[in-house]
Formats: C-alpha cells, structure tokens, sequence
C-alpha cells in the first residue's frame, strides 16, 4: 500500500516536454564515432547549456542505459527513452519530470529549461574523449557534457 502511494505521489508530480522529429538532422562528424555502446553507461554532467556555463551549485547530469535517459535538470530528476541511428542521429522521447520550483541556488530553472530544450532539439551528437556535445539539426551546439559525477 505505501508503494502504491509513493508511486502515485510521484506520478502525479511529473509533467511531459514533447520531443521534435530529427528526421532531415545531419549526421554526426567527430574524432570519434559515436555509438550507444560507447555514450552508456556513462554519468555526463551538463556544464554548458545554450552557450551558458552551468553555474556552480547547480547540477545538471544525463544518464543513458538501456534506450532511457535519466538524470536531473537542474532543480528536478527527469527520464526520457532515447535512440541512436547507425548514422549518428540521436533522438530523445518526450520527458517526464518532476515539477518542483527550485528558488535556490541561483540558476537553477534556467539551466533546467535549457537542459529540456537540448534534449528536445537535439537531433546529432559529438564525443570528445570525455567530453559531448548535443546538436541541433543544423550542427549547431546546444549543451556539452563531460563524463564524470557532479562536483
């Protein structure tokens, strides 16, 4: 019974965030071929969103395993499955998350909206070494992560 209502507290508080159709995306081009395999597993930790570094005490993280995306946005946890073409194309299902408003620390809704528009529009990705960067169709750089726990 105290499942049931864990449960249904916890859906209750989540909200969806739509996904856009990567259908004409470029591929990928990096130093090293992006693939499932080699993005799972990992703990990456946003620390650039739309051009704006992560601030400190905010933490934004990303974890891919088995077709689903996890982490926390800033404020609140979220999933979303995920998917990545043979060509290098990656797209994200609409998110779930919890709807807490975060007043501390500072920045930490709009790192939150911006992690959430990443996901949304990311359509490629290029892997650095221990660094990722989340694309927009037409190449355009919408969050990097690096692998690694938060600070």
């Amino acid at each position: 019974m105290t499942c049931l209502l864990v449960t249904a507290a916890m859906l209750c508080g989540c909200t969806t965030h739509a996904a856009r159709d990567p259908a004409a995306a470029p591929a990928a081009t990096s130093p090293e071929q992006s693939t499932p395999s080699n993005l799972e597993g990992t703990d990456w930790r946003f620390v650039d969103v739309a051009g704006t570094p992560v601030p400190a005490g905010v933490t934004a993280t990303l974890h891919l395993r088995h077709g689903r995306a996890s982490g926390k946005a800033g404020c609140n946890g979220y999933g979303a499955s995920w998917e990545m073409s043979t060509d290098g194309r990656i797209r994200f299902g609409a998110t779930m998350s919890t709807k807490m408003a975060c007043l501390a620390p500072a920045g930490a809704m709009q790192v939150e909206h911006g992690v959430f528009e990443a996901l949304r529009d990311a359509t490629a990705v290029r892997r650095d070494g221990t660094s990722l960067v989340l694309l927009d169709a037409a190449g355009k750089p919408l969050a990097k992560l690096v692998a690694g726990d938060a600070p």
